[in-house]
């Protein structure tokens, strides 16, 4: 039965194609454009362990997103108490992330949401190939309203004043595939965003993956991803957070203290609220949720108010500096260098 792969190409993406296409029992779903991966459905993977076209052959895992403890719960609030914990409404009067366009890798974006309308300045359906990345799940729609969301009496964002864009990769039950997510950075690199939120995760490493948000952040691109759930039950931080090159965020509670179930390890930047969160839903309602997906998009709405504030600053340097941005709150296995304070912006 043939199962669904990553593909390294080693030699011209055309000839590779060309060699996967005539042989049996290979089906060639896509060629990524900026990477060398093929995505195939293979039913005898043997045969490109030792062809001289190919360096690796990977299976394409699925990847989730990082939904804790889903609530329905409704807390009308002005500033709810997560956006005032980082600091956000005090670098307001000097930086709103305007002109800034940060991609949401995730469930698409419920773009006509009262707290969102004006803000979502495009996107893409990864799965489907079109252009409608409305969202069918409301985890998207939940990271899109901590990261941007502008509902005087209702709700405020990080970053009220940023272009948001939906890169939908993940589906209606907010799980998906890693060559879509490749896609998605692809789709990120060719309309020049500048942040990209990854509220997604698997504990399973990936080759193609690695190369694909290395090659992003190479181009400039400011990576901000969860760092997984897996607190509970002792687990280390999901890729793509634990790599290197990308901001990984746990989560913190009300009272400043490790979530529970926030991952941790030596990988961990930065933490940020992540329980509790009240933030926009599909449908045009609002939501409390919590996970380490609802701690990522605060910092992202960060690193818009830092390029907002510093327009020539490379992505490189906002990135470092970000998380200079911390107060120091534990161990740095479990708090990494401390809860996002964004309050030095605003003088």
């Amino acid at each position: 039965m043939a199962k669904r792969y990553l593909i390294h190409v080693k030699t011209d993406m055309n000839q590779a194609r060309e060699v996967c296409v005539k042989h049996s029992g290979v089906q060639v779903l896509h060629c990524h454009k900026h990477f060398p991966f093929i995505v195939a459905n293979i039913e005898n993977v043997k045969f490109f362990y030792n062809h001289p076209a190919f360096s690796h052959v990977e299976e394409d895992i699925r990847i989730r997103i990082h939904r804790a403890s889903p609530s329905a719960r409704n807390q009308p609030s002005n500033v709810p108490w997560n956006i005032q914990a980082v600091h956000a409404p005090a670098v307001w009067p000097k930086s709103t992330g305007k002109g800034i366009r940060v991609g949401v890798l995730d469930t698409g974006i419920a773009y006509s949401h009262p707290a969102l309308r004006g803000h979502v300045a495009g996107g893409y359906n990864i799965i489907s190939g079109t252009q409608n990345f409305m969202d069918d799940n409301g985890h998207g729609t939940h990271v899109s309203g901590i990261i941007a969301a502008r509902k005087p009496g209702r709700l405020y964002g990080v970053s009220p004043d940023v272009a948001l864009y939906g890169i939908k990769v993940m589906d209606r039950d907010g799980n998906g595939r890693i060559s879509d997510i490749i896609k998605g950075i692809e789709w990120a690199i060719d309309n020049n965003i500048q942040i990209l939120n990854m509220s997604i995760g698997s504990n399973t490493h990936n080759a193609a993956l690695e190369y694909a948000t290395r090659r992003a952040h190479q181009k400039g691109i400011i990576l901000v991803a969860s760092a997984g759930n897996d607190g509970e039950r002792g687990g280390a931080i999901d890729y793509p957070a634990r790599f290197p090159w990308v901001i990984s965020v746990g989560a913190v509670d009300r009272d400043m203290k490790r979530a529970s179930f926030s991952s941790t390890g030596d990988g961990i930047d930065i933490m940020a609220p992540g329980v509790g969160i009240r933030s926009a839903w599909k449908g045009g309602g609002y939501k409390v949720e919590s996970g380490t997906s609802m701690a990522a998009p605060h910092v992202s709405g960060g690193a818009a108010l830092i390029l907002s504030r510093n327009i020539s600053m490379s992505g490189g340097k906002a990135q470092k500096y970000l998380i200079q941005l911390s107060n120091r709150l534990g161990p740095r296995r479990e708090y990494g260098h401390g809860i996002l304070d964004l309050f030095p912006l605003s003088k």
